[in-house]
């Protein structure tokens, strides 16, 4: 090599059931660190995958000097998975990608000029238009609302970003069972910024996460980092107050006015009513005492099974 055996580059990326894209992953980023003269390191974390992405990872550290790969007890999750990687990282600068190529590796430099140009210390690479449905889009645009206004996340986020290492150790101070690596990093982060990168279509298989999955995915990171829920408890029980005061002025008049009895259907609803909002609030209060409950018990969000 003509530069520096320092690594200044590190780029960790979450691995699961994608054995078939790994070999073209690894040649696209040697190709485009190549060209663009970083040194650099290459994290493959399995995520507990069920295809042979462990055995095609031991397979390309073989070939690629500048890859490590680290396999993961059971499948922890994409953001565990992701700060395993970074928990290891070496470079100046971490880059996180994802492990199906819609992203491409040669956007790095991209985000790091960015970076460089803008005294930014977190990049996200936000595509100029997603290939993926309409539906998800919208799920999408809806979390960023959300999190924008109930959260710390000042911009839209991305699997795609570039972090300086300052930040990304910060990570390191959070054993959460609910992490959500965006919300830790903007806290820490003096500057963050977005730059426009492609998005191409998934060449491999299809994603990992169904819609079902991307829902519970999503309600977790909104009881953990926000406090919508609660909100949401508020303006419920604000509104439920409104409704049940103006059907007892309504039966309150027609009583005094007509004489008309209050009946049996206005206190069944009343009952049901109230009671299904006391339940939803419950509900709502459980899921916090639940992860409250799960930090104490010190579980590690991930282990380690094995390395090369």
């Amino acid at each position: 090599m003509s530069y520096s055996e320092e690594k200044y580059l590190s780029i960790v990326v979450p691995v699961y059931n994608s054995a078939a894209s790994l070999s073209i992953l690894c040649a696209e980023v040697e190709k485009s660190m190549h060209e663009l003269k970083y040194s650099y390191e290459l994290i493959l974390v399995d995520d507990g995958s069920r295809d042979n992405s462990w055995q095609k990872i031991c397979e390309l550290k073989k070939q690629f000097h500048f890859l490590s790969g680290y396999r993961l007890h059971k499948n922890s999750g994409q953001h565990n998975a992701l700060v395993c990687g970074i928990a290891k990282a070496q470079g100046t600068w971490i880059v996180t990608l994802d492990d199906d190529l819609q992203f491409s590796p040669h956007d790095i430099k991209t985000l790091h000029d960015c970076a460089q140009n803008e005294d930014a210390a977190l990049v996200y690479g936000v595509p100029v238009k997603k290939q993926k449905s309409i539906i998800r889009s919208m799920g999408s645009k809806f979390l960023t609302v959300i999190f924008n206004h109930f959260a710390d996340l000042p911009v839209q986020g991305s699997s795609f970003k570039l972090i300086h290492k300052d930040v990304a150790e910060k990570l390191k101070d959070f054993n959460h069972p609910f992490l959500f690596i965006d919300e830790i990093l903007c806290w820490h982060a003096h500057h963050v910024t977005t730059v426009d990168v492609k998005h191409a279509s998934r060449e491999n298989g299809k994603s990992n996460y169904s819609f079902l999955k991307l829902i519970q995915i999503a309600l977790k990171f909104i009881i953990s980092y926000t406090t919508f829920p609660l909100r949401l408890i508020t303006y419920f029980g604000l509104l439920s107050f409104i409704v049940c005061l103006g059907f007892i002025i309504y039966f309150l008049f027609m009583k005094y006015t007509y004489g008309a009895e209050l009946g049996f259907t206005a206190t069944i609803v009343s009952i049901f009513m109230s009671s299904g909002l006391i339940l939803f609030c419950i509900g709502v209060i459980g899921e916090y005492l639940n992860r409250l409950f799960l930090i104490q018990s010190g579980k590690p969000n991930y282990i380690i099974k094995s390395e090369v």
